[in-house]
């Protein structure tokens, strides 16, 4: 059995976070970018769109509610530019959430990964267990084995 590393150890009373401005290290993962529902209003709001043009313009439909950004799979995220997120006040749950992801916290090898990742890990407010299972539920719905079953 590994041993657990500093982080590992405090991650027992809760997990430190600050994203750290300009860093863009989350952003430049490729992937899809999710966007529920309840992002919608904020998002269209913030290019100044009705949220059926916003819908229309810069979204595609996985499922009724559910939304990915309209940009390819392998590539960054289009609204990442060199001065960080172009959206950040704006930025979906995906976004909001990270680290705090269903599969990053499934498991101790995988939490390793992200810990090397993100900078802001291990600095700033302390996160509950309580809080982080929280924000794991909210983000629940964005994890592929919860769309892949319930599409």
């Amino acid at each position: 059995m590994k041993k657990l590393n500093s982080h590992e150890k405090k991650a027992v009373e809760g997990i430190r976070f600050d994203c750290v401005e300009k860093c863009v290290k989350c952003c430049e993962i490729p992937g899809q970018v999710f966007v529920v529902h309840k992002d919608i209003p904020a998002m269209a709001g913030f290019f100044n769109m009705s949220a059926d043009q916003f819908i229309e313009e810069k979204l595609a439909e996985i499922r009724h509610g559910l939304y990915t950004l309209d940009m390819p799979d392998e590539e960054p995220c289009v609204y990442l530019e060199d001065g960080g997120c172009s959206i950040y006040p704006a930025r979906p749950l995906q976004c909001r959430t990270f680290p705090f992801w269903p599969e990053n916290m499934a498991s101790l090898k995988e939490w390793r990964k992200v810990v090397r990742l993100c900078p802001g890990i291990g600095r700033g407010r302390m996160y509950s267990v309580d809080e982080i299972t929280d924000i794991v539920a909210k983000s629940s719905i964005l994890s592929v084995p919860f769309i892949m079953k319930n599409e």
